[in-house]
Formats: structure tokens, C-alpha cells, sequence
């Protein structure tokens, strides 16, 4: 199945670019595939090296849903969705709402 992967921030970053498109079943193997691409992933999306434990403070969503409530890292994968990988985004003393509306806004919807 191929996906159509939007990863942010960092993430981008650490890949050279900010979309990818890649054949994979579900969001464990859709991050095998990535690990094992770009090493550098590894420790950012995971606590652990057999990469077992996705880090409390990543999102991932399967087209608009969070994965936390699809079936986690065993969320199943078809051809044409669309997965968004975030990092943890905060600062400051105050908690702020801004960089989440930057990422809604990069999907097209509005905010206010």
C-alpha cells in the first residue's frame, strides 16, 4: 500500500525533505521502513532500540485520526492514506496553542 507521509519539524529535517511516499501495511512497518532509511529516526521516534516503544510525546495521525485511538503502531495502512509524523512541540513558560495552528493551517483548515 502507499502512503502519501508527511513528517514535521525535526523530522523533516533529519530525511531531507518534508513528504515521502512509501509502501507500507500498517504505522509498525510504515516505521521500520523509515528507521531503517534514515538511522536518525530511530531514536527520535522510539525509547528503546528494538523500537517497541513509540516516545510518549510523538504524534502520529492516519488521516486526521491519531493512532493512539486506531490500534496504535498496528494501525492498518491503504493504499492512498495519509500519515502526518509530529514531534513535540512546546516552549515557554505558557502553554501555547501556536504551533499546533501552523500544523492545521498546513492541512488547509482553519483555526479561528
Amino acid at each position: 500500500m502507499n502512503v502519501k507521509v508527511k513528517l514535521f519539524a525535526s523530522f523533516g529535517e533529519q530525511v531531507g525533505k518534508n513528504q515521502l511516499t512509501v509502501s507500507a501495511t500498517d504505522v509498525r512497518n510504515l516505521l521500520d521502513k523509515l528507521t531503517s532509511q534514515y538511522k536518525g529516526l530511530k531514536k527520535s521516534f522510539f525509547t528503546e532500540p528494538k523500537a517497541e516503544k513509540l516516545r510518549d510525546n510523538i504524534n502520529i495521525m492516519v488521516n486526521g485520526r491519531n493512532i493512539d485511538f486506531t490500534g496504535g503502531l498496528d494501525t492498518p495502512l491503504k493504499d492512498g492514506d495519509r500519515v502526518a509524523i509530529f514531534p513535540p512541540i512546546g516552549g515557554g513558560k505558557e502553554r501555547s496553542t501556536e504551533g499546533w495552528t501552523k500544523i492545521l493551517e498546513s492541512f488547509g483548515r482553519k483555526t479561528t
